[in-house]
Protein backbone atom coordinates (compact mmCIF):
# COMPACT_ATOMS: atom_id res chain seq x y z
CA UNK A 1 0.00 0.00 0.00
CA UNK A 2 1.41 3.87 -0.80
CA UNK A 3 1.82 5.77 2.38
CA UNK A 4 0.46 2.94 4.65
CA UNK A 5 -1.98 4.10 7.72
CA UNK A 6 -0.79 4.51 11.03
CA UNK A 7 -2.35 1.10 12.32
CA UNK A 8 0.00 -0.27 9.56
CA UNK A 9 2.95 1.24 10.66
CA UNK A 10 2.12 0.33 14.48
CA UNK A 11 2.31 -3.28 13.18
CA UNK A 12 5.16 -3.15 11.10
CA UNK A 13 7.25 -1.72 14.21
CA UNK A 14 6.39 -5.40 16.10
CA UNK A 15 7.64 -7.13 13.06
CA UNK A 16 10.85 -8.75 12.68
CA UNK A 17 10.88 -7.97 8.98
CA UNK A 18 8.65 -6.64 6.34
CA UNK A 19 7.00 -8.84 3.81
CA UNK A 20 5.64 -7.68 0.83
CA UNK A 21 3.84 -10.60 -1.02
CA UNK A 22 4.23 -9.17 -4.98
CA UNK A 23 2.41 -12.91 -6.63
CA UNK A 24 -0.89 -12.21 -5.02
CA UNK A 25 -3.79 -11.43 -6.79
CA UNK A 26 -4.60 -7.48 -7.05
CA UNK A 27 -8.00 -6.61 -5.00
CA UNK A 28 -10.19 -3.90 -6.07
CA UNK A 29 -12.03 -1.74 -3.09
CA UNK A 30 -8.59 -2.36 -1.38
CA UNK A 31 -6.08 0.54 -0.27
CA UNK A 32 -3.18 -1.38 -2.48
CA UNK A 33 -3.39 1.87 -4.43
CA UNK A 34 -4.99 4.31 -2.03
CA UNK A 35 -4.39 6.32 1.21
CA UNK A 36 -5.73 8.95 3.12
CA UNK A 37 -4.72 12.36 4.36
CA UNK A 38 -6.45 14.84 6.26
CA UNK A 39 -7.46 18.07 4.62
CA UNK A 40 -9.66 21.76 5.65
CA UNK A 41 -12.43 19.53 4.54
CA UNK A 42 -12.00 16.25 6.18
CA UNK A 43 -10.39 12.99 5.05
CA UNK A 44 -9.06 12.96 1.62
CA UNK A 45 -8.70 9.54 -0.39
CA UNK A 46 -5.78 9.98 -2.98
CA UNK A 47 -5.64 6.66 -5.39
CA UNK A 48 -3.25 5.57 -7.89
CA UNK A 49 -5.04 5.12 -11.29
CA UNK A 50 -4.17 1.74 -12.99
CA UNK A 51 -3.74 0.72 -16.82
CA UNK A 52 -6.90 -1.36 -17.25
CA UNK A 53 -8.72 0.31 -13.93
CA UNK A 54 -9.42 -2.03 -10.51
CA UNK A 55 -11.16 -5.06 -12.11
CA UNK A 56 -7.75 -6.58 -12.59
CA UNK A 57 -6.73 -10.27 -11.78
CA UNK A 58 -3.10 -10.72 -12.09
CA UNK A 59 -0.44 -10.45 -9.31
CA UNK A 60 0.29 -7.64 -7.66
CA UNK A 61 3.88 -7.28 -9.28
CA UNK A 62 2.03 -6.64 -13.43
CA UNK A 63 0.11 -4.16 -12.08
CA UNK A 64 0.55 -1.48 -14.21
CA UNK A 65 0.46 2.30 -13.35
CA UNK A 66 -1.84 4.85 -15.46
CA UNK A 67 1.00 7.13 -16.29
CA UNK A 68 -1.07 8.93 -19.23
CA UNK A 69 -2.92 11.13 -16.46
CA UNK A 70 -0.65 13.52 -14.29
CA UNK A 71 -1.55 11.96 -10.96
CA UNK A 72 1.76 12.28 -9.27
CA UNK A 73 1.64 16.18 -9.93
CA UNK A 74 -2.09 16.18 -8.60
CA UNK A 75 -1.05 13.66 -4.97
CA UNK A 76 2.05 16.11 -4.31
CA UNK A 77 -0.54 19.47 -4.95
CA UNK A 78 -3.07 17.55 -2.43
CA UNK A 79 -0.51 16.42 -0.39
CA UNK A 80 1.26 20.11 -0.26
CA UNK A 81 -2.14 22.04 0.06
CA UNK A 82 -2.80 19.77 2.94
CA UNK A 83 -0.02 19.62 4.97
CA UNK A 84 2.05 23.38 4.22
CA UNK A 85 1.43 24.61 6.49
CA UNK A 86 1.86 21.93 9.19
CA UNK A 87 4.66 21.81 11.79
CA UNK A 88 6.77 19.36 10.10
CA UNK A 89 5.92 19.67 6.41
CA UNK A 90 8.68 21.78 5.03
CA UNK A 91 11.65 19.65 6.09
CA UNK A 92 10.33 16.30 4.55
CA UNK A 93 8.94 18.43 0.81
CA UNK A 94 11.98 17.81 -1.26
CA UNK A 95 12.28 14.40 -0.38
CA UNK A 96 8.50 14.12 -1.33
CA UNK A 97 8.37 15.73 -4.08
CA UNK A 98 11.44 13.96 -5.35
CA UNK A 99 9.80 10.54 -4.45
CA UNK A 100 6.45 12.33 -7.08
CA UNK A 101 9.18 13.12 -9.94
CA UNK A 102 10.16 9.79 -10.47
CA UNK A 103 7.72 7.57 -13.30
CA UNK A 104 6.94 4.30 -12.24
CA UNK A 105 5.53 1.72 -14.38
CA UNK A 106 4.19 -0.67 -11.50
CA UNK A 107 2.16 -0.13 -8.97
CA UNK A 108 4.24 -2.43 -6.57
CA UNK A 109 7.38 -0.20 -7.13
CA UNK A 110 5.73 3.34 -6.38
CA UNK A 111 4.22 0.98 -3.28
CA UNK A 112 7.94 0.02 -2.14
CA UNK A 113 9.24 3.86 -2.80
CA UNK A 114 6.48 5.11 -0.79
CA UNK A 115 7.40 2.78 2.18
CA UNK A 116 10.98 3.33 2.06
CA UNK A 117 10.36 7.19 1.98
CA UNK A 118 8.44 6.24 5.69
CA UNK A 119 10.92 3.90 6.78
CA UNK A 120 13.68 6.98 6.06
CA UNK A 121 11.11 9.80 7.68
CA UNK A 122 10.93 7.93 10.73
CA UNK A 123 14.26 6.20 11.24
CA UNK A 124 13.21 2.83 10.61
CA UNK A 125 16.01 0.53 9.68
CA UNK A 126 14.21 -2.46 8.24
CA UNK A 127 14.19 -3.75 4.58
CA UNK A 128 11.71 -4.83 2.60
CA UNK A 129 11.61 -8.71 1.71
CA UNK A 130 9.30 -10.24 -1.12
CA UNK A 131 7.69 -13.05 -0.46
CA UNK A 132 6.42 -13.69 -3.80
CA UNK A 133 7.94 -17.05 -4.23
CA UNK A 134 6.55 -18.66 -1.04
CA UNK A 135 9.58 -19.61 -0.06
CA UNK A 136 9.53 -17.65 3.29
CA UNK A 137 7.78 -19.14 6.02
CA UNK A 138 4.91 -17.06 7.90
CA UNK A 139 4.74 -17.27 11.64
CA UNK A 140 1.01 -18.35 13.49
CA UNK A 141 1.88 -14.88 14.89
CA UNK A 142 2.41 -12.96 12.05
CA UNK A 143 -0.25 -9.60 10.99
CA UNK A 144 -0.94 -10.29 7.39
CA UNK A 145 -2.06 -7.34 6.15
CA UNK A 146 -3.28 -8.51 2.65
CA UNK A 147 -6.84 -8.93 3.45
CA UNK A 148 -6.94 -5.95 5.43
CA UNK A 149 -8.74 -2.92 4.73
CA UNK A 150 -8.48 -0.52 7.21
CA UNK A 151 -8.64 -1.50 10.40
CA UNK A 152 -10.13 -0.06 13.80
CA UNK A 153 -7.06 1.16 15.61
CA UNK A 154 -7.23 2.42 19.00
CA UNK A 155 -4.81 5.44 18.87
CA UNK A 156 -3.08 8.29 20.70
CA UNK A 157 -4.28 11.29 19.70
CA UNK A 158 -1.59 13.61 18.33
CA UNK A 159 -1.62 17.28 16.76
CA UNK A 160 -3.83 17.47 13.83
CA UNK A 161 -3.61 20.77 11.78
CA UNK A 162 -7.60 20.82 11.05
CA UNK A 163 -8.59 19.14 14.22
CA UNK A 164 -10.35 22.22 15.56
CA UNK A 165 -12.72 22.08 12.26
CA UNK A 166 -12.47 17.78 11.83
CA UNK A 167 -12.08 16.52 15.23
CA UNK A 168 -9.20 14.01 14.89
CA UNK A 169 -9.09 11.86 12.50
CA UNK A 170 -7.74 8.42 13.40
CA UNK A 171 -5.58 6.46 10.89
CA UNK A 172 -5.14 7.93 8.17
CA UNK A 173 -1.81 7.55 6.28
CA UNK A 174 1.12 7.80 8.22
CA UNK A 175 1.96 10.81 6.55
CA UNK A 176 -0.19 12.92 8.62
CA UNK A 177 1.49 11.93 11.77
CA UNK A 178 4.96 12.51 10.07
CA UNK A 179 4.29 15.85 9.03
CA UNK A 180 2.19 16.73 12.28
CA UNK A 181 5.05 15.31 14.99
CA UNK A 182 8.24 15.21 12.94
CA UNK A 183 10.77 13.43 15.03
CA UNK A 184 8.04 12.37 18.04
CA UNK A 185 6.42 10.38 14.96
CA UNK A 186 7.68 7.23 16.00
CA UNK A 187 6.74 7.66 19.63
CA UNK A 188 2.97 7.74 18.65
CA UNK A 189 3.68 4.43 16.91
Amino acid sequence: MPFPSIAWCADMLKADAVLIDDQESYRKMTYRNKYEIATANGRLKLSIPLLNGRNQRIPMCEVQIFNEEDWQQQHFKSIKNAYNRSPFFEYYELELQRLFTVKYDRLIDFNKASIDFVFHSLRIKKGIQQMGDNTIEISKVAIDWRMEQQRDFAQKPYYQLFESKNGFLSNLSVLDLIFNEGNQAINFL
